[in-house]
């Protein structure tokens, strides 16, 4: 059932113009879709990771639905997605969610699935769910290993049964804030972001039901199960891997998907974790080319 009651969602939010309310399975999903008017156009899912929300696609998106019908969900507990019941926010329920949402959108199955960090995780487990799997996955930054020891150190307080709890979250709303602590976060990302591209961070972070969604996500995330299905997935895939990233450790990661996703193509490019916000244009090429390689029938904007 489509809400068209948006008005959690500020006026000047990235790509406002495009955010419809859907509620499916309880949830009361925020999704910015632009379906092409083109019918044999194809369709692309861009999934969010941890933490950040629709925005993160700020500058993809108004690119890509020049060529494409494009979905773009608020993760549950992220955003503006709300209605989520804590305890399902593992990959896997995710992605079932997902799925139901595609359905309930009226839309094939997605025949491009692009995601970050934690959302490339669940493009994969997405597609094991899918009748048709999609022809192409892309990853930036896949979240396929642990995260380093020092990230563990700067964020392992938070991540815990006490932190994402809803008092807990609601304290470090007002917290995150006054101390400055979102800008050191988005710092260690190694990613030179705008002003006004860390103000979208700092708007989410000050809403404690996005803390709360987002801590839950990560502690629930099983990167484990997630590689024992790898010989499952059939679709092409794709890495974009920052050499500066300290989130994801690009030599460790690299390593995994050798091991595990062996006929996957990779770059490897400058950047940090939030890559494809800090350097849309080059993301763009990356995913353009890509495309073109997979369906070399089609000619794609840029």
């Amino acid at each position: 059932m489509f809400n068209a009651n948006l008005s959690q969602i500020p006026k000047d939010w990235p790509n406002r113009s495009l955010s419809t309310s859907i509620l499916v399975n309880q949830i009361q999903w925020h999704v910015q879709i632009h379906r092409h008017p083109n019918p044999d156009a194809k369709t692309i899912l861009l999934i969010h990771g941890a933490g950040a929300s629709t925005h993160s696609w700020e500058q993809i998106l108004p690119n890509l639905m020049q060529d494409f019908t494009v979905i773009a969900p608020d993760l549950p507990g992220h955003g503006f997605t709300t209605g989520y019941d804590q305890n399902l926010l593992k990959i896997d329920d995710i992605a079932f969610d997902m799925h139901l949402l595609i359905e309930e959108l009226g839309i094939p199955s997605p025949d491009i699935f692009i995601g970050h960090s934690a959302g490339a995780n669940i493009c994969l487990a997405l597609a094991l769910l899918c009748e048709i799997e999609p022809r192409l996955i892309i990853g930036m930054n896949p979240a396929l290993v642990a995260p380093p020891s020092g990230y563990n150190m700067f964020l392992g307080p938070f991540i815990n049964p006490i932190a994402t709890s809803s008092v807990m979250a609601h304290f470090l709303a007002t917290t995150l804030k006054l101390s400055g602590a979102i800008d050191k976060i988005l710092d260690s990302t190694n990613s030179k972001l705008s002003s006004l591209q860390r103000s979208r961070y700092k708007t989410l972070f000050n809403d404690s039901k996005h803390i709360n969604g987002a801590l839950s996500f990560v502690t629930a995330i099983n990167i484990p199960k997630l590689l024992k299905q790898s010989s499952q997935i059939h679709s092409n895939l794709a890495f974009v891997l920052a050499k500066q990233d300290s989130w994801i450790q690009i030599a460790s990661v690299k390593s995994v998907i050798k091991e595990y996703y062996p006929n996957a193509v990779i770059f490897e490019e400058e950047g940090g974790h939030l890559f494809h916000e800090a350097n849309p244009l080059r993301a763009l090429d990356i995913i353009h080319t890509t495309i073109q390689n997979t369906y070399f029938d089609i000619k794609v904007s840029v």
